[in-house]
Parts: structure tokens; C-alpha cells; sequence
């Protein structure tokens, strides 16, 4: 399957960027990734990208690993949720954040800045597999749609679906979808992917890129970090080439499966959910 609206999705975000005059600059300040240690936060509730609060295992681990081994600097995780990630860039809890955060001009404007990006993901709906027939747009019609609060999910419409619930988490999504409080949940078609496979037969994935736009997932630092996200970029460059569709096929097996393509001209997984290099030079160090 192709990538569903690419154009249209990295063309806007370009043009925010602009818009927020969002132009490189040296970076005066001491680097952050120096230290003893680097504290990166991780959300607990994404299978297949950080899942599990004792023992974390995705594909958001293994990129932190890979950080920890490229920088030769041990790395500490701290749970947070989607709505923590910038206050604790911003407070100091955490040096990174890896835990799916897109990149967005807004958040650039908040004083985030991104390295990356490592992926690219569609966003889609996530229903029960035996739940009410939603195979239309228009079966969406007064359906409840559930989305985590601070998430780009949460500021994109679904015509004629009630978008009013936003829990804190995308598990507590699950966790009302699977009691029937809600008839689907609306994010990156990723993290939906890890929760069929985390859960088999109980959910299934639809509208993949129907809705809102490609997500693109960076490495969160504070801004005027301007060397230190270069530096992390390096470190993204090579794990893209050389680690990236082993922990991909080994984390989300999913969505690896969804997107193998029938024809050769589709392309595979990587045609969808892999950055090109241009990505990098549009979207990372804007700050």
C-alpha cells in the first residue's frame, strides 16, 4: 500500500514551520547529553512501541538504546503520559523525550525542538472486532470516538462522530473501547497496530490515513539545543540504515503484515512508516 497523503501531510507541516519562522540557529547553550546520565521519557501504554512499566520493550526502547550505545552515556527511563512530555522537557525531569511525540510547528513554538524523524505513521480508528458494522465513513455518524488528550488525535474532526471523550491515555481508550463505553479510538495507526497484536482477535484497525495526517515521530529536546539534536540526528541516520526494518519486524509485527504489499510497485512496510532523508532536513532542528 502507498503512503496515503505524504504530500499533503509533510507540504503542511513545511509550510507551519515557515509561518512560525522556525529557522536554524547556533546554540550557545551547554549540551545536555554529556552528563552521567540522560533521563528519557517513555509512555508504558503503546505495545509494540513502549509497553510495560517494569520492563519496557517496542520499538521507542530500541531506538533509546540505540541513543545510549551511538553517545556512549548510560540512559535512565521515567514513565510519563502523552500530556507530560514537554512539561518534562521543560522542568528538567526528563533530557529526552522518545515515546511517539510528533513533530509539529506548534510544539516548536512551545520551545520543543525534534530530532528525526524515525518514523512516519498514518492515523486511523481502532474498533472492537465483533462490535457494531462501522465499514463507511458514514457509519461513524453519531459514534463515540475516543481520543488521548494533548495528542494531534484530539484536534482532528470526524464528521458527525462524538469526539468528546479524552481520557489521559490511549490504554484508558482501550480500556473504554473494550467495555463498550465507546465505540472506537482515533490515533496513529502504529500504536493501534501494536494493541491488535498485543490483544489478538478482540480489535481491528480501520480508515488507515482516511483521517487527519502522517505523524512524524522525533526525539523531543528542549530548544536551543541545536548541536545536541544534530548530534541525535547522526544517531537516527544510522539506525535508520542499519537497525530500523530488523526492530521494525520485530516489534510491529502488525503493521508490518497490513502493509505488505500484494505488488512490487507498492512497495512494502518501510514505503509507508519509514522516513525518506529528506524528512530529516524539513522537520528536525528547527530550533
Amino acid at each position: 500500500m502507498p503512503r496515503t497523503g505524504t504530500q499533503r501531510g509533510l507540504a503542511t507541516l513545511t509550510a507551519l514551520f515557515a509561518l512560525a519562522g522556525c529557522g536554524t540557529s547556533s546554540s550557545t547553550a551547554t549540551s545536555s547529553l554529556t552528563g552521567s546520565t540522560i533521563v528519557v521519557g517513555i509512555v508504558d501504554d503503546a505495545p509494540g512501541l513502549a509497553f510495560g512499566d517494569r520492563n519496557p520493550a517496542g520499538f521507542d526502547i530500541d531506538l533509546m538504546n540505540a541513543v545510549r550505545e551511538k553517545l556512549g552515556t548510560p540512559v535512565a527511563p521515567t514513565i510519563l503520559t502523552a500530556a507530560d512530555r514537554a512539561g518534562y522537557l521543560k522542568s528538567k525531569k526528563a533530557t529526552l523525550v522518545i515515546s511517539s511525540y510528533s513533530i509539529t510547528a506548534r510544539r516548536n513554538k512551545e520551545g520543543i525542538d525534534f530530532a528525526g524523524p524515525y518514523m512516519v505513521s498514518p492515523q486511523a480508528l481502532l474498533v472492537r472486532a465483533r462490535g457494531p458494522r462501522i465499514a463507511a465513513k458514514s457509519d461513524l455518524k453519531g459514534k463515540s470516538v475516543c481520543t488521548a488528550k494533548t495528542t494531534t488525535g484530539s484536534t482532528v474532526p470526524i464528521p458527525g462522530a462524538d469526539m468528546s471523550t479524552h481520557p489521559a491515555t490511549t490504554r484508558d481508550c482501550v480500556d473504554l473501547l473494550t467495555s463498550g463505553r465507546t465505540d472506537a479510538v482515533f490515533t496513529d495507526a502504529l500504536i493501534l497496530y501494536g494493541y491488535t497484536h498485543a490483544y489478538p482477535g478482540q480489535f481491528k484497525v480501520i480508515f488507515s490515513g482516511v483521517f487527519g495526517e502522517l505523524q512524524y515521530y522525533g526525539i523531543g529536546l528542549l530548544g536551543n539545543r541545536h548541536a545536541d539534536c544534530l548530534k541525535l540526528n547522526d544517531v537516527i541516520s544510522d539506525y535508520l540504515r542499519t537497525q530500523w526494518r530488523h526492530d521494525f519486524l520485530d516489534t510491529l509485527q502488525d503493521a508490518a503484515a497490513a502493509y505488505r504489499a500484494s505488488d512490487a510497485s507498492a512497495g512494502d512496510f518501510e514505503s509507508q512508516f519509514k522516513p525518506k532523508d529528506s524528512d530529516m532536513a524539513n522537520l528536525s532542528c528547527k530550533l
